[in-house]
């Protein structure tokens, strides 16, 4: 059961996220603005004016990095049109997988961003009726059972009953392409982020969503991957993020040996500036849920309670008597209340709406 409910507070060196402007489109993605940040490099004497230099530095790299990244694919981006390359072949594509009491699951596959990941596959769940409804994207988790795209397909459909979208998608990083050692691992963890934000787009191109009411849920990786996001996007109005944890180094180099081969430091050193802990602390104005488990082998309450500690508010904290996989129903019926409460669901089960 959900024992404890804390909110505490955090703070962030980093400037405000920028309000989405009237005429920006939805669809703008990750790959055509800034890879990591949103920011041009400029922005990071912001930075400069807080205490924590050592933190500084590690940022700065990152929006460099992440920025000049960004400046060699826009022009392709542009070449290929974005939006009708990515969402034209999923919508002829997807096909009816499932029929439920009046929701439509269809199992998607398009191209990734990069060849070499192969097809992004996902679940998109529909309710009946021209909406609007609110949107929901789930990331699962690293483990079994349902260590896939499948995860959360019952709450997807659950939530289908209170006037939600939902999309669901499939991970390949560590998923399918296992850590093998610091650049490159850091390189799939940006690409990973950019399939998070595509996904994102193809969820508010259907007609019928609500871009005014979104949502995310992430499990282990999912949380991870959904952190950074989290600190890039100003979409995404709440964030559920089970079981996750602030960096990616310590579980690469536990389970992922060979990914040590250079040093643990080395390791660590390359992977530094793409940790989720560095994104969770400029989250707001989006609300965070986080959900722990006491016996949780993977994640130390002291991990878990760092990675909380650093998120920017609104934040919430549960814990609850489970193992890392979290499948229990009490979390399940907060994720819902939740969901309800903060995207102003149909008949969710919340006492208030959103705030």
């Amino acid at each position: 059961m959900c024992r404890r409910h804390t909110p505490a507070t955090a703070t962030s060196c980093l400037p405000a996220k920028p309000e989405r402007s009237p005429s920006e489109p939805h669809g703008s993605s990750l790959a055509r603005t800034q890879i990591l940040t949103g920011q041009e490099p400029e922005h990071d004497r912001y930075c400069a004016l807080q205490a924590r230099i050592h933190r500084f530095r590690l940022l700065a790299g990152c929006l460099r990095a992440a920025c000049g990244f960004a400046r060699d694919r826009r022009d392709r981006d542009q070449q290929d049109g974005f939006c009708v390359w990515l969402l034209d072949p999923v919508r002829s594509a997807g096909k009816v997988a499932d029929d439920r009491q009046g929701v439509t699951i269809r199992d998607l596959d398009y191209a990734a961003y990069e060849p070499r990941h192969g097809r992004i596959q996902a679940y998109l769940v529909e309710p009946e009726g021209a909406g609007p409804f609110a949107g929901v994207l789930f990331f699962h988790w690293l483990g079994e059972p349902n260590g896939d795209r499948g995860q959360f397909l019952d709450e997807a459909v659950a939530l289908a009953g209170h006037g939600t979208v939902s999309l669901l998608i499939q991970g390949y990083f560590p998923w399918l392409e296992a850590p093998v050692d610091g650049p490159t691992d850091r390189q799939q963890v940006i690409d990973q982020v950019i399939e998070v934000r595509r996904a994102l787009d193809l969820l508010l191109a259907r007609p019928q969503v609500d871009a005014e009411r979104i949502g995310y849920v992430g499990h282990d990786y999912g949380a991870m991957h959904g952190a950074i996001v989290a600190g890039l996007e100003n979409r995404i109005d709440t964030y559920i993020l089970i079981a996750g944890m602030g960096n990616f180094g310590d579980w690469s180099l536990k389970y992922w040996p060979e990914t040590a081969a250079g040093g643990e430091g080395a390791y660590r050193q390359a992977t530094q500036d793409i940790d989720p802990i560095l994104y969770i602390s400029r989250a707001a104005p989006a609300e965070l849920l986080f959900q722990f488990a006491d016996s949780d082998i993977y994640i130390s309450q002291e991990t878990a309670l760092a990675f909380y500690n650093e998120a920017s508010e609104p934040k919430q904290i549960q814990w609850y008597e489970a193992a890392h996989d979290l499948n229990v129903k009490e979390a399940q019926d907060a994720r819902l209340e939740w969901l309800g409460r903060q995207l102003d669901l149909a008949g969710a089960d919340h006492e208030q709406g959103r705030k």
